[in-house]
């Protein structure tokens, strides 16, 4: 099954932040997986600060070359084999990031658990990346490179084709780590009471048809271990709490429609990793 990414490299946000730096941690690792380079991006908001005076000082060029070099030392002290460019961009950085993972494999944002105003700002530009991307997104705002838990594939009501290219994705994420798959089947109360008063249209309950949906995935993978659980949605809390022994969440998103509640509260709330896979 193929995964829904280009070949370009893994793009990841660089802000002078330690959360970026965790970003770049889990870049690396993506980077490696998919046999890419790396492509760290620091963006200069003119529209946010006042035009310099010739001969003043370049501050927020020092403070961008400087974020970069420490995104490179993070970077080779994971692996320094991957391949890095750093480039520093100009423009809104809603607009720049959405641009550059146009032509990216993966973009990769680190998000702040700092002050609210703060959260907000860069809740604001990642909703708006997610939002419009074609390629997938991942949201770091926990990474830690010791955890062997899964990878949560979360699978919501969405059709059958567009769960698999989460489920696609999930089992690939989980090839680069060696670890195994948890697909987590995520339905509102309302659905699953309805379903529970109908019965299974297929003639098969609810867990046969999803363990039916994932056999292909594992005759793909043969080394990868599955399971499969049901939880409820109506607010993300349950896959906020899968997450805290995850090593990695992929979820699944429509283009061009804001990013509904559930997916924004796991954004917001998830300890590890999540990777958001756009569907059309």
């Amino acid at each position: 099954m193929n995964t829904s990414h280009s070949t370009g490299p893994v793009v990841v946000g660089i802000d002078g932040s330690e959360t970026a730096l965790d970003a770049v941690r889990f870049a690396v690792q993506e980077a490696r997986g998919r046999g890419t380079s790396l492509r760290l991006i620091h963006v200069i908001d003119r529209h946010a600060v006042p035009e310099t005076v010739y001969g003043a000082p370049d501050v927020d060029g020092d403070y961008a070359r400087a974020a970069l070099s420490s995104a490179e030392d993070a970077a080779a002290a994971i692996d320094p084999a991957v391949l890095v460019e750093s480039v520093v961009l100009q423009g809104r950085p809603e607009s720049v990031m959405s641009t550059e993972a146009g032509s990216a494999s993966l973009l990769v944002l680190g998000t702040t658990t700092g002050s609210a105003v703060a959260a907000w700002v860069l809740g604001s530009m990642v909703g708006a990346v997610v939002e419009a991307s074609p390629h997938p997104v991942a949201i770091v705002r926990h990474f830690d490179a010791e955890r062997r838990g899964p990878v949560v594939a979360a699978l919501g009501d969405a059709d059958v084709s567009q769960a698999d290219v989460v489920v696609a994705q999930a089992f690939h994420e989980a090839s680069i780590r060696a670890a195994s798959v948890l697909a987590v089947h995520t339905q509102a109360v309302s659905s699953i009471l309805a379903s529970a008063l109908s019965g299974p249209g297929d003639g098969l309950h609810p867990e046969s048809a999803m363990d039916v949906r994932l056999e292909p995935f594992g005759a793909d993978y043969p080394d990868i271990r599955v399971a499969s659980v049901y939880a409820e949605a109506d607010s993300g809390s349950e896959l906020v709490a899968v997450s805290e022994t995850a090593q990695l969440m992929v979820v699944g998103h429509e283009r061009d429609r804001v990013p509904g509640r559930t997916l924004t509260a796991v954004l917001r709330q998830a300890h590890c990793p999540v990777l958001v896979v756009p569907h059309a």
